[in-house]
């Protein structure tokens, strides 16, 4: 019998599983073999992790927990702080095995499955941690209490969802893509809407408010901070920009596949011209919509990151593979998984060899991963011998990153104070009077005099350059202050 007939024996979710397995593994191993650095985001979440709270000022806190239960386990590598993310897909994987099972059938679980493990978009965010990695996760268990719900499964699922719903706007805010897609797949046929307003859907809506409660508290505590954060991040004003748009929706084939994106287009538009769509097809592209429309007009008429849309794949992984089975077409699928693959393993050796990431004309895509644990030696070296009373910044990724790269020190990492906080750091670690008499101060700004002025005496005492490739390097500006004036630390003046 050949490996093709055996593999052909397998079960789909064997099959689904062994695929999971090792691509999970190679991507651990990039994890561990990496020798690029924190970002200063996934440095952030990391210093989150130290002072576990319910909210921070720019995200919920999930990410910060998830990040101090793994360093617990291994301690605070890079790799033990990354180490989550793989592991989270590959649960989310599994999860749309049995969420495609539910909608559709097993095979279609199978595809669904592995068509969300190999997306590149999967693969990049494997080896970084990130709010949306739990997110997606948690909104694969929603679309599958949802899909269980729908078969009438009972309180269990009810309470899953509910617990799924929670955990997700504690992951991230876009859960609330989650509840408009809801909307629109269950309230447009009436059995969704008894759905809704059933025993099960009242269940759900309990548990999710009670799971997400600690975050209301804590922000009406902060006067809503992280809200408004997110709030202002979506920022809607702003004039029509043709090329971002354009560049946000090739950014989406990138997240999906080349290949996943035509057959979702092709067979979509066949099921709409043969005038029968599925239930299920029209559920999950209910789920993808919010997502998907909301953040393409905000990249048309503002600014919009490539993975905001991200939650819009979980479904529409599902609904690509019920399409390929249906359709006859599974070699598209194959074809799929294959291409994916292929740029799973780039991304893979690009993560692990810097002489490819150079090869390939990437040293610019990769410069924020680089040169951090050389500036945090010198800078730890500077601010543990000079009896200084805080280490300043003036840019949250360099506080984030050398709050990481420049450990142990001897003193507090304190960011230079604003009129209004704009993020964490500006909100829980501003410089106060108390800790300004003697400030090593660190900023990559050749004027930086709305900080200088506020001292009686500055003096530079350092320029920190660190090499990043052949081409790029990364300074630092050093400065001693002393003697804050009467208004040093009123943001105001």
């Amino acid at each position: 019998m050949s490996v093709r007939d055996n593999i052909a024996r397998l079960e789909p979710l064997t099959l689904a599983a062994i695929t999971i397995a090792l691509l999970t593994a190679a991507r651990v191993v990039a994890i561990v073999l990496t020798p690029l650095n924190l970002g200063p985001d996934e440095a952030q979440y990391w210093s989150w992790s130290l002072t576990p709270a319910f909210g921070y000022f720019s995200k919920p806190p999930l990410i910060a927990w998830v990040i101090g239960a793994s360093t617990a386990v291994c301690g605070d590598s890079e790799a033990c702080i990354r180490i989550s993310s793989p592991l989270f897909h590959a649960a989310s994987a599994i999860v749309l095995y049995f969420a495609g099972r539910a909608f559709y059938d097993a095979k279609t679980g199978a595809w669904a499955a592995v068509t969300y493990a190999v997306m590149p978009g999967t693969s990049f965010s494997s080896l970084l941690i990130t709010t949306d990695v739990p997110l997606l996760f948690f909104w694969s268990i929603g679309l599958l209490a949802l899909a269980k719900l729908r078969q009438s499964a009972g309180i269990g699922w009810a309470i899953a969802l509910g617990i799924a719903l929670g955990l997700g706007f504690l992951s991230k805010y876009a859960m609330l893509y989650f509840l408009l897609g809801a909307a629109l797949a269950l309230l447009s046929n009436e059995k969704g809407r008894r759905l809704i307003l059933s025993r099960d859907g009242l269940i759900a809506l309990v548990v999710m408010f009670l799971v997400f409660a600690p975050n209301i508290i804590w922000n009406y505590a902060h006067h809503f901070a992280t809200v408004g954060h997110t709030a202002a991040n979506a920022n809607f004003g702003g004039d029509f920009k043709l090329s971002k748009l354009l560049e946000f929706l090739g950014a989406q084939i990138g997240i999906f596949g080349p290949v996943a994106t035509a057959l979702l287009i092709w067979g979509t538009a066949r099921g709409w011209l043969d005038r029968v769509p599925a239930n299920a097809d029209i559920l999950l592209i209910a789920f993808a919509a919010p997502p998907l429309v909301i953040v393409t007009v905000e990249a048309l008429i503002s600014r919009a990151n490539g993975n905001w849309a991200a939650p819009a794949f979980v479904s529409l992984a599902i609904l690509v593979a019920a399409l390929g089975v249906r359709r006859g077409v599974e070699r598209f699928l194959a074809l799929n998984f294959v291409v994916n693959f292929l740029i799973a393993m780039l991304i893979v050796a690009l993560a692990v060899s810097p002489a490819v990431v150079t090869a390939l004309g990437q040293d610019n895509a990769a410069k924020r991963l680089r040169g951090w644990p050389d500036a945090g030696r010198t800078v730890a070296s500077v601010a543990n011998t000079g009896s200084y009373s805080a280490l300043l910044f003036d840019d949250r990724e360099d506080m984030g990153s050398l709050f990481y790269y420049a450990r142990p020190l001897k003193v507090p990492l304190r960011m230079w104070p604003r009129a209004a906080a704009g993020n964490e750091y500006e909100a829980a670690y501003a410089l106060t009077p108390n800790e300004s008499s003697h400030v090593l101060f660190v900023t990559r700004r050749k004027n930086a005099s709305d900080v200088l002025k506020a001292f009686a005496h500055s003096e530079r005492i350092a320029t920190l350059t660190t090499r990043l490739d052949s081409k790029r390097t990364r300074i630092f500006f050093l400065y001693v202050l002393d003697q804050p004036l009467s208004t040093s630390l009123n943001p105001q003046n």
